[in-house]
């Protein structure tokens, strides 16, 4: 009994959640321009907000790294990434032959 009562709990509580998700939904889509005005202007537009500051962050992130990539294709095309050793250079690894 007490097993069937926590799934009816659960059960109710995920019919709850889908309502007012879809009830939210319904006022956001029926709203006027003053009401959302007063909603942006009072903090409720944060969460996209913060969305959209992440993605940008990550763009930059992603961006960065593409640079980096093209400058470091560069350099090993002019040989600017060779560490010094004796396989990097033909010519010092001709002579100790």
């Amino acid at each position: 009994m007490a097993t069937g009562l926590t799934w009816l709990g659960v059960f109710l509580a995920i019919v709850l959640s889908f309502w007012a998700i879809a009830r939210e939904n319904d006022r956001r889509r029926h709203r006027s321009v003053e009401d959302w005005e007063r909603e942006n202007a009072a903090g409720r537009g944060l969460t996209s907000q913060f969305m959209r500051a992440g993605a940008l962050g990550l763009e930059s992130i992603l961006v960065d790294e593409k640079r980096e990539a093209i400058q470091y294709q560069k350099d090993e095309e002019q040989g600017m990434t060779k560490t010094g050793s004796k396989g990097d250079d033909a010519d010092r690894t001709a002579a100790d032959e």
